[in-house]
């Protein structure tokens, strides 16, 4: 009798630790649904987002900083709830598709230069300040046409490609960089492509299809498993400032001001740190 009692006690107490293991499991378990559902609900249902959920912007963008600056959207929207559409163009097309439009909410061009374009046509409002642009002579891997300043986009067989100085910010500032070192009549003997946009020029020298290109500093190093990098003397150099500008015809004033802010703020920085962009 003694034998079958203990037993029954032993089943008994393994019973009860069942019983209370599995109470404080299943408490343990909906405190973490409760902290995972006050997360969300941190996430989803800021003031800011209730705010903007379900709004839209339209941006005009230089098509060189088209990667960074959907990254810096996709985060803006988890924070906002808001939408961000791109267009992208060089900065004279986009100044041109503003203009006729009438429509749209910010715009970053490629300088202030552009930026003063387009205040002078009345169509953008405040402006700040995004990040640097710094021009950089572009070679393929290998360099083989052994470039190594800018003098050399003069020399007899080299094949340059370049940005449209037409119609490009990059086009017109690579004629000014030639001119200042005295060869923009050789090194104009040698284009054999212009492109429209900086993306063009990265692609095609990518290619082996030239043997360099001045490019914004940071599409080389986005580019770097196809080309290298050489820098341009600071005194010989015309750094810019990308701007980023509300629109005069932004039937969203306050969310294109909420916008434009974000993308100067520590976050969005971080976001452009990481694809070579140094902010101001």
């Amino acid at each position: 009798m003694n034998f079958k009692r203990l037993i029954w006690l032993g089943v008994i107490n393994l019973l009860i630790v069942a019983i209370f293991t599995g109470c404080a499991g299943t408490q343990k378990s909906a405190q973490v649904d409760s902290n995972t559902t006050k997360n969300e609900q941190t996430q989803t249902d800021t003031p800011a987002r209730k705010k903007y959920e379900g709004k839209s912007l339209l941006v005009y963008c230089a098509a060189g900083i088209n990667n960074p600056m959907e990254a810096v959207s996709e985060k803006f929207k988890e924070k906002y709830g808001a939408d961000v559409q791109f267009t992208y163009a060089n900065s004279t097309e986009l100044i041109s598709q503003m203009e006729i439009s009438k429509k749209g909410d910010l715009c970053i061009l490629a300088s202030v230069e552009d930026y003063q374009t387009a205040k002078d046509k009345n169509l953008v409002k405040d402006e700040k300040e995004l990040a640097k642009h710094i021009p950089a002579i572009a070679v393929p891997k290998g360099n083989p046409a052994n470039i190594k300043s800018l003098k050399d986009f003069g020399n007899p067989g080299v094949k340059v490609i370049l940005g449209d100085p037409q119609v490009t910010p990059l086009g017109k500032l690579a004629n000014k960089l030639f001119e200042k070192q005295g060869v923009l009549d050789d090194a104009k003997n040698n284009i054999v492509s212009t492109f429209s946009t900086v993306n063009e020029v990265v692609t095609f020298l990518s290619q082996g299809k030239g043997d360099c290109s001045i490019v914004w500093e940071d599409n080389i190093l986005n580019a770097s498993k196809d080309l290298e990098l050489i820098s341009i003397p600071e005194n010989e150099n015309m750094i810019k400032t990308i701007p980023v500008c509300t629109l005069q015809s932004s039937a969203e004033n306050e969310l294109a001001e909420e916008f434009m802010n974000y993308t100067v703020s520590d976050e969005a920085k971080e976001i452009l740190k990481k694809f070579n962009l140094k902010s101001i």
